[in-house]
């Protein structure tokens, strides 16, 4: 069998060890010890940001900063481990990796808000690997509305950069991630 996990918050557990935890062996759900038994043949790795994490009027800045310091973290991890997992940007990667016994790392980011209305944004995460976005995280941001038990929450969907964001990331061949928004945002 060849498994593929489409998310995990072990890049955000390693960045906030205390213990010195390792992508190799952790007390985490996802390490590779782990997946190798399991005959993983990739993995998706969320670089998820908690906005309540951050305060004042940069908090944006502040939340892309640190999602970009995890995935440069996840990106030494996976250098360390280098004989045994390698980050994948395509089909093909996943395929040569398997060919080369290698689990597949795939870079994703939940909380899009972080991009801030700023397409460059979107455009650095995708040369850095980021291959998968999930456009909103429980709140309102500047890509749409979230799921909520507030029917007209669910009415809303995506406002004007969602829009341009999604068609930029089909573009690219990025992979949109509609988990936690409304339904009008995932029937748009």
């Amino acid at each position: 069998m060849h498994l593929i996990d489409m998310h995990c918050d072990t890049a955000a557990k390693l960045l906030d060890s205390k213990n010195g935890e390792c992508l190799y062996e952790n007390s985490f759900d996802i390490d590779i010890r782990g997946m190798k038994k399991a005959g993983t043949l990739a993995q998706f790795f969320a670089c998820f940001v908690y906005m309540e994490m951050f305060q004042g009027k940069d908090r944006l800045d502040q939340a892309f900063s640190y999602a970009k310091k995890m995935a440069d973290n996840l990106k030494k991890e996976l250098k360390v481990n280098e004989g045994m997992i390698a980050l994948a940007g395509n089909a093909a990667d996943i395929l040569r990796n398997k060919e080369e016994g290698k689990i597949s790392a795939i870079l994703t980011l939940e909380e899009g808000g972080i991009l801030n209305g700023e397409m460059e944004r979107l455009e650095e995460l995708y040369r850095e690997g980021t291959r998968l976005v999930t456009l909103l995280w429980n709140f309102e941001n500047c890509m749409g509305y979230p799921n909520s038990t507030d029917a007209k929450i669910m009415e809303q969907g995506l406002k004007p950069f969602g829009f341009e964001t999604v068609e930029r990331m089909n573009e690219l061949g990025m992979i949109v991630d509609v988990s936690h928004m409304s339904d009008g945002g995932f029937w748009d």
